[in-house]
């Protein structure tokens, strides 16, 4: 018996914002936030269609000061 996977795999989406005039690599502190399935901020990471996922991460990396992981 072969196991069936779910059709649309699942992501994490976090978005770290850094202070403003520090360099990006490695800095430290930097603010995290989580992302819901419906692009709003959430306290806890929360699992959300990997299509979501890509297409929210397009929509926040273009933002100054900030990187996206899709987890």
């Amino acid at each position: 018996m072969q196991v069936q996977f779910p059709s649309c795999p699942i992501r994490c989406l976090i978005i770290h914002q850094y202070a403003p005039g520090i360099k990006k690599a490695g800095s430290q502190p930097c603010q995290i936030t989580n992302i819901g399935k419906r692009g709003k901020t959430v306290k806890k990471m929360r699992f959300i269609p990997a299509e979501k996922a890509f297409e929210f991460a397009k929509r926040f990396a273009g933002a100054p000061g900030c990187t996206v992981s899709v987890i």
